[in-house]
C-alpha cells in the first residue's frame, strides 16, 4: 500500500519535474527565437543601409564603373591582341581572343564583388577608436560587418549581371560564353563562398592593427596577392603546371577563378565539388583564426585612438 502510494508521488514528481524543465526550455527557446528575428532585422536594415549610401551618388557612380569596365577592356583587348598577333596563335592555353577578352571583363568584376568595402574597414575603427561604439551596441560585431560588406558585394553582383545582359546582348558568341541557368546557380554558390573566405581572410590584417600602428601596406599586398594568384591579373591557365599544383590547395584560386569557371561551366561535377570543399576548408579555418584574433585583441585595445 505505501510502496503504492510512495511510487505515485514518484512518477507525479517526475512529471513535474518534467514539465517544469519543458517549460524552461520553451521559454529559452522562445527567446532564442525572438532575438535571432530581432538580430536578422537589425543585419537586414544595415544591409539596405549600405545599398542607400552606394546609391547616394547615382552618376558618379554608375559612370565610375562603366568608366573603369571600359578602360580595363580597352587596355586588355590591346594588350592580347599584339601578343596573338606577335606569336601568330590563333588560342593560347585554351583561350581565343574573344575568349581572352570575355575573361577579362568578368575577372575585374568577380576581383570588385569578393574585395567589397575595401582595406581599412576595421582598422580605422581601431585606431581612431571608433570600435567603441560597436563594442557597446547589442550585437555581432562579425554580423554588422558582414552585412555591410554583403551589401557592396549584392550590388557589385548586380553590376555583374548587367554586363553579362549586355555582353550577350550586343556581344554574343556562344563559343565564348553561352547563357545557363545552371550556370548562374554555381556561380552564386561558388561567389558566396569566395565573399565568405575572402572577408574573413581579410579581417586578418585588419585586426593586426589591435597590435601594429599601420596595416595598410598589408591590405595592399593581400589585394595584390589574391588578384595575382586567384586569376584576376592574368588567367591561371597560364601559369605552369608546378604552380598549378601547389596553388590548388591554397585560398586563392577559389577567390576569382573558381566563380568564373562555375559561371561559364567550365567545370565537371567531380572538379565543383573538389574545389568547393576544398573552400570550405579555408573559409572554416580564417572564420576560426579571425575569432581568435578578435577576441586576443579586445584585450589589448584601449579606446582611445592614436
Amino acid at each position: 500500500m505505501y510502496l503504492r502510494v510512495l511510487n505515485s508521488l514518484l512518477i507525479v514528481q517526475r512529471l513535474t519535474i518534467f514539465q517544469f524543465q519543458s517549460k524552461i526550455l520553451e521559454i529559452l527557446l522562445s527567446r532564442s527565437k525572438g532575438r535571432v528575428i530581432k538580430m536578422t532585422k537589425v543585419y537586414r536594415q544595415v544591409f539596405f543601409m549600405e545599398l542607400r549610401n552606394l546609391l547616394t551618388y547615382r552618376a558618379d557612380f554608375w559612370i565610375n564603373f562603366f568608366g573603369q569596365t571600359f578602360f580595363s577592356l580597352v587596355v586588355a583587348y590591346y594588350l592580347w591582341l599584339s601578343v596573338f598577333e606577335y606569336t601568330g596563335s590563333q588560342s593560347m592555353q585554351g583561350y581565343t581572343l574573344q575568349g581572352i577578352i570575355f575573361y577579362y571583363l568578368m575577372a575585374p568584376l568577380i576581383s570588385r564583388i569578393q574585395q567589397g568595402q575595401g582595406i581599412g574597414f576595421a582598422a580605422r575603427e581601431i585606431y581612431d577608436g571608433q570600435l567603441n561604439k560597436y563594442l557597446l551596441y547589442p550585437l555581432n560585431y562579425f554580423g554588422y560587418k558582414f552585412a555591410a560588406y554583403f551589401a557592396y558585394s549584392s550590388f557589385y553582383i548586380g553590376q555583374l549581371f548587367l554586363i553579362l545582359f549586355l555582353y550577350n546582348l550586343f556581344f554574343y558568341d556562344p563559343s565564348v560564353y553561352q547563357f545557363s541557368l545552371a550556370g548562374i546557380f554555381l556561380f552564386l554558390i561558388a561567389m558566396t563562398l569566395a565573399c565568405v573566405l575572402f572577408f574573413f581572410l581579410f579581417s586578418l590584417t585588419e585586426f593586426l592593427a589591435f597590435w601594429f600602428d599601420n596595416t595598410w601596406s598589408l591590405g595592399v599586398i593581400l589585394r595584390f596577392g589574391t588578384s595575382f594568384f586567384g586569376g584576376g591579373l592574368i588567367p591561371l591557365k597560364f601559369f605552369p603546371d608546378w604552380a598549378l599544383e601547389i596553388l590548388e590547395f591554397t585560398p586563392f584560386p577559389y577567390l576569382i577563378d573558381f566563380p568564373l569557371k562555375a559561371l561559364n561551366l567550365d567545370l565537371t561535377v567531380m572538379e565543383f565539388s573538389k574545389s568547393f570543399s576544398i573552400s570550405l576548408v579555408w573559409t572554416l579555418f580564417f572564420v576560426f583564426a579571425s575569432l581568435k584574433l578578435w577576441n586576443k585583441g579586445q584585450y589589448k585595445y584601449t579606446g582611445v585612438g592614436i
